[in-house]
Formats: C-alpha cells, sequence, structure tokens
C-alpha cells in the first residue's frame, strides 16, 4: 500500500495531506481492510461488502487528494 501511495504521488494522481505519511496510511488502510473483514465475516453488525467499500472510498478520499 505504501508503495503504491508514494508511485500515486510520484506521478501526481494524488496527495497525502502531508506526503511523508504514507506509511501511516498504509497503517491506517491497512488496520481498517482488517477491522472491515472481521465484521464482515462476523456480522455483528451486519456490513454489506457495498458498505465496506464505501468505508475504504471514504478513507482514499480524505486522506488522498486527487
Amino acid at each position: 500500500m505504501r508503495a503504491l501511495v508514494e508511485r500515486g504521488h510520484a506521478e501526481g494522481d494524488f496527495t497525502c495531506d502531508d506526503s511523508d505519511d504514507s506509511d501511516g496510511f498504509a497503517v491506517r488502510f491497512s488496520a481498517l481492510v482488517d477491522g472491515l473483514a472481521l465484521q464482515r465475516l462476523c456480522q455483528a453488525p451486519p456490513l454489506s461488502t457495498d458498505d465496506a467499500r464505501r468505508h475504504l472510498y471514504r478513507l482514499v478520499e480524505v486522506e488522498l487528494e486527487r
């Protein structure tokens, strides 16, 4: 994930609020993915794949500017 953020930043696709925070973004993204996967698996509380995807997209929108 960190490499993707760094490449996207280098190619001008998006930026982090703090360009040195690609490691932090990768950790937050991975933590959210892990948590959503567990919630989806356990369904406690219920979570659809579309809702999980929306949460991930929101993180990317908030932390990475296009």
